[in-house]
């Protein structure tokens, strides 16, 4: 199953059934009752374009896929596959769900790959794969194991990526390794044969033979299949965020590959071209130098422009685009899920924005968000439960049923010119205040703490300090630092 530093990163919740025109503004859903138990450690993977379903899986604590549909607003597993695990990554417009499952090829129990696939009305359906001689995993026989990762809202265009042959590659000591690369796969549906039928077999294919050369798999794509966000690898094992116009390849960041014989150590680094709008203008995703989850850099491309934009450090990864330029995101590792409205006039956490624009919500939304629909109404991701197994992810979905407000609360509504906030000796002290929260200027929330006194290291420019007090009263107070 796919992993990246994302991931290693039902029921109404309201009780009530509203009619059309009392809808909260603001709907969250998340698994409730017996389903929960086969869904600790999922995500929502996919939203439909419409917003009308959802999917996702897990890969820690559980092996089940599931299907959200507006609707009835309720969670469904999807069976079928061996031993019923698969991994549901996209959903069309009509419920059509793509991504790979598990299957008994030898018949007998003793194993089991991951192949790309349809689900519908409880059956997977093998998605057709390369065959010819030469181009099989080792190990597959007939059947070369991969994922069908996107499926665009009218269900003509499936992206994904195939296993490559494995490579004999001889390292620098003598030994040998076998060396797997990924294809990008691309799936159209035929109306003659009214059936799924694949590409040819990429002109630019992997031999393993070149350090330099890398292959790439599919994450996300616009609409009609012209623009597709990949993870370009190497044979290395670093991987540069890239994506696909046209069928040009172009690596947005780690253009070279790591030397392995370099006197010098280096670091493996990491990226992800997350996914892409539906018009295929923006193309969002992270990048880490060291290839770990704790330098993640969020970006957003424009493949129009050619312009390549970086968030500031408060963004760990970028996650999702409108056509628009509405960005969504998380903070950091196991953070906060964040949003960049289209005008710019909003850049910080979600949760905040849910307060300012829709007057607040019940329930857990994403801490990162992993998809949203065309019109930005339905969003997907998870939210983190920590118990004694350790932070569990849960799929969760909020619906918006409404405009923002015109004139969003700020976060200087009560602000105040108060002689109790003092910064003194590289602190900030709000005196009498039984908690601190701290703000930038778009409202991002940079700290919180239960005290009074927080340092300022890190800090600078203008920032918003909130003070709530014993009495559950609030003050803010702008300040400018040095």
């Amino acid at each position: 199953m796919r992993k990246t530093l994302l991931k290693v990163l039902g029921c109404l919740t309201f009780g009530a059934v509203f009619a059309q025109n009392e809808l909260p503004r603001v709907e969250i859903f998340e698994p409730q009752g017996g389903i929960m138990d086969s869904l600790w450690g999922a995500w929502v993977q996919g939203v439909s374009y419409n917003g009308e379903y959802a999917v996702g899986y897990g890969d820690e604590y559980t092996t089940w896929s599931f299907i959200w549909d507006r609707t009835s607003g309720e969670y469904r597993l999807i069976t079928g596959a061996y031993k019923n695990i698969s991994c549901a990554n996209s959903v069309s417009n009509n419920g059509l769900v793509v991504g790979s499952f598990l299957t008994d090829l030898r018949n007998d129990s003793t194993i089991g790959f991951m192949v790309p696939g349809i689900w519908r009305d409880g059956k997977w359906t093998r998605l057709p794969v390369w065959q010819t001689d030469g181009q099989l995993t080792e190990g597959t026989k007939a059947y070369v194991n991969g994922e069908a990762c996107f499926i665009s809202g009218d269900g003509k265009i499936i992206t994904g990526y195939l296993k490559s042959p494995s490579f004999d590659r001889t390292m620098d000591d003598g030994t040998t390794k076998k060396v797997s690369l990924n294809w990008l796969a691309i799936w159209r549906w035929d109306e003659v044969w009214e059936e799924y039928l694949l590409d040819p077999v990429p002109s630019k294919k992997p031999t393993g033979d070149e350090l330099q050369q890398g292959v790439w798999s599919a994450y996300g794509s616009s609409q009609d299949g012209s623009v597709i966000s990949v993870v370009a690898d190497h044979p290395t094992g670093s991987r540069s965020p890239g994506v696909m116009v046209g069928g040009e390849l172009t690596r947005i960041y780690g253009k070279e590959d790591i030397d392995i014989w370099a006197e010098e150590t280096q670091s493996f680094y990491d990226g992800v071209a997350a996914c892409v709008s539906p018009d295929g203008t923006y193309v969002p995703g992270y990048w880490s130098v060291s290839g770990t989850a704790y330098d993640l850099k969020a970006f957003v491309y424009n493949t129009v422009t050619e312009e390549l934009e970086e968030f500031d450090q408060s963004w760990g990864a970028a996650t999702a685009a409108l056509d628009d330029g509405t960005i969504y995101g998380m903070t950091g590792y196991m953070g906060e899920s964040t949003i960049r409205t289209a005008d710019k006039s909003y850049c910080g956490l979600f949760s905040e924005y849910l307060k300012l624009y829709y007057d607040g919500y019940e329930g857990n939304i994403p801490a990162n968000i992993m998809s949203v629909s065309g019109d930005g109404k339905v969003i997907g991701g998870w939210y983190v439960v920590a118990d004694g197994m350790g932070a569990l992810m849960v799929p969760t979905i909020v619906v918006l049923n409404s405009e923002p407000n015109k004139e969003p609360n700020k976060i200087n509504e009560n602000l105040t010119d108060d002689s109790r906030f003092t910064v003194k000796e590289g602190r900030i002290q709000a005196i009498g205040a039984i908690s601190i929260e701290i703000y930038n200027a778009q409202g991002l929330l940079l700290h919180a703490a239960d005290t009074s006194l927080l340092p300022t290291e890190g800090l600078q420019d203008l920032i918003f300090v909130k003070a709530i007090y014993p009495d559950g009263t609030t003050r803010t107070q702008k300040l400018l630092l040095e």
